[in-house]
């Protein structure tokens, strides 16, 4: 009886090695790929702006306003920004160049530096979502007061003052320490 158990079990035992070894291998007919980091990177960006347009749109869908939508995402996401309170420019100046460098065509140029004040300039790599003139119905205007608006608002909590205009296809910035 012992013999037959043991037989039993071991014959389980092989059985469920089996399934879990099939299972592994019925996985890999799918020939699953890593996506290379530059492709990632850019659809990471191109998401971020996708659900940016996408609570703009909602925001005008519940009768409220990009205004409305912009200050929801700062006041949301100003926490992030706590270990850069009382650092400086630097570490914003950085965070803007990383931010708009993250586009495939991004481009980051400081302008003119002071201890209190850095002026710089960008283009506008996003633009190139709104080719319609929309995207999910929200224009570029609507974006861009939502993505350079909602900066403003998060680095005033910071003490420090942002500025921003846009002319063609530049977006020329000045960030200002507060007193």
């Amino acid at each position: 009886m012992k013999n037959h158990l043991f037989t039993i079990l071991t014959l389980m035992l092989l059985l469920n090695v089996n399934v879990v070894i099939a299972q592994e291998d019925d996985s890999s007919r799918f020939n699953l790929m890593k996506a290379p980091i530059d492709k990632a990177a850019r659809n990471a960006v191109w998401r971020t702006d996708f659900y940016i347009c996408t609570g703009i749109a909602y925001a005008k869908s519940a009768g409220r306003t990009t205004d409305d939508f912009m200050k929801f995402v700062a006041d949301t996401h100003v926490n992030t920004l706590n270990s850069i309170k009382g650092k400086g420019l630097e570490p914003i100046i950085n965070l803007a160049n990383f931010l708009i460098t993250s586009y495939p065509d991004g481009t980051f140029e400081i302008i003119s530096e002071s201890p209190s004040t850095v002026k710089y300039k960008t283009n506008r790599p996003y633009i190139s979502y709104f080719t319609k003139g929309y995207m999910v119905g929200v224009t570029i205007d609507e974006f861009e007061k939502c993505l350079w608006g909602h900066f403003k608002l998060m680095l005033k909590s910071l003490g420090i003052d942002f500025d921003y205009h846009i002319e063609g296809d530049f977006v020329e910035a000045e960030v200002t320490l507060m007193e």
